[in-house]
């Protein structure tokens, strides 16, 4: 989809950048609120109990060290000494994109409680990521401009999200308990979320912070549904479908976006030492990944023996992508910060899929599927809608051949 963008675009100019800038910046708003919703879903208080200090300190710590190296080295390289440029370009590639892990996590050999650590990793830093550089852009975008637009542009919209955020996550299961074995419950699902974004931006709150609390409500209904009375004692389990219209309704917008990021891509000559750097960049957010990882095996926060194969996993991806085109459509100076941010993402994945693929994994090590909203599914891998009710001890009956038998000759026709 990268390619088909790039031949569109910069190859063949058939479509030019400003045409569809306008429309990534859009589409990347809503793959924000998607990533956001999403990771509050997958955000278990249980969970993060007991893997949260693991967990938290991976994710904050990694996202840290990779925001310094890459402010350093891009500072210096690519934004040409413009300060904000090289901060917004370490804030939009400083977190790992669960996008891109955690279906190849999935098919790793893991224990529980290192999955669950990784798992709360990559939901903290795709929050962290979309919320620093949020943060950065309202003070940007402010006619009041400073920092001191912070308090105003950011603090005082959560209560407000808040507000919409649990109201939105109390709709969504009073919903679902009723009807998600309808079967457009899933597309009415995300027209839930969709709406509560909007009414929290004309309210002026956070859309993309209520959304991330809708998420944590409804991906925790057991905790929250105790406070609905017309839900208390209903039997009630979110059925694997409605995650996965969302997982349909994603895949369909990164194919659409990898589109306009290609075409966004411009085809211009790196200096030697933007080059080199391009080159480096990936190879020392590995290693210091590593590092860090290797700190917390020796403080005993993690399990022995995983540190050099978590290391691996943290290639960047489609939150990373959105970020970037987001920061160009509010700062038209950072173009020039595109294409190696670009070649950075390539970069990790790259040295993520080589490692991965020197992993010896057993074939039945992929973990089961679980039966909750928090499980994800792979696109276009769901089971039959609805799903069919059948005892493990009985298997359907296969209707008997009958046994074929000679037609008697009709008659002929009088005539």
């Amino acid at each position: 989809m990268i390619l088909f963008g790039l031949l569109a675009g910069p190859v063949f100019h058939f479509v030019q950048p400003g045409q569809v800038l306008g429309l990534g910046a859009i589409l990347g708003t809503i793959a924000l609120i998607i990533i956001l919703y999403d990771a509050g879903i997958d955000f278990n208080p249980r969970q993060a109990r007991e893997v949260g200090t693991a967990g938290l300190l991976l994710a904050i710590g990694s996202y840290t060290i990779a925001v310094g190296v890459l402010f350093a080295i891009g500072w210096y390289a690519f934004a040409g000494g413009d300060v904000l440029v090289a901060l917004l370009f370490a804030l939009c590639l400083g977190g790992v994109s669960g996008a891109v892990v955690l279906p190849i996590a999935r098919r790793l050999h893991f224990a529980p409680a290192v999955r669950d650590t990784l798992h709360l990793d990559m939901a903290v830093e795709d929050t962290i990521s979309v919320l620093a550089v949020s943060v950065l852009l309202a003070v940007v975008a402010s006619p009041n401009g400073g920092w001191t637009s912070v308090v105003p542009q950011v603090l005082l919209p959560l209560p407000v999200a808040i507000a919409f955020g649990v109201l939105g996550g109390f709709v969504a299961i009073e919903f679902l308990s009723r009807w998600q074995r309808r079967v457009y419950a899933g597309l009415a699902t995300m027209g839930i979320l969709f709406l509560v974004y909007g009414a929290t931006q004309d309210l002026g709150g956070s859309g993309i912070m209520a959304a991330l609390i809708m998420g944590v409500v409804l991906g925790n209904d057991a905790f929250f549904r105790r406070w609905l009375p017309r839900s208390t004692g209903r039997d009630f389990a979110f059925d694997p479908s409605v995650r996965q219209v969302h997982n349909e309704i994603a895949f369909v917008l990164r194919a659409i976006f990898l589109v306009i990021l290609g075409v966004l891509v411009p085809f211009q000559p790196l200096g030697i030492i933007a080059a080199v750097a391009v080159i480096v960049i990936p190879f020392v957010l590995l290693w210091s990944r590593r590092w860090f990882l290797g700190r917390l095996e020796g403080r005993r926060l993690m399990e022995a023996g995983n540190a050099r194969r978590l290391a691996g996993l943290y290639g960047r991806g489609l939150t990373n992508a959105v970020l970037l085109v987001l920061v160009i459509a509010v700062l038209p100076s950072a173009q020039s910060i595109l294409l190696p941010a670009f070649l950075i993402i390539i970069g990790t994945d790259i040295i993520m899929t080589v490692l991965v693929f020197l992993e010896p994994v057993p074939e039945d090590s992929a973990p089961r599927a679980g039966g909750g909203l928090s499980d994800p599914l792979d696109p276009f891998r769901a089971a039959a809608y609805p799903p069919v009710e059948a005892r493990p001890d009985t298997a359907p009956a296969l209707p008997s051949p009958r046994p074929t038998q000679e037609l008697p000759e009709s008659p002929p026709e009088p005539g």
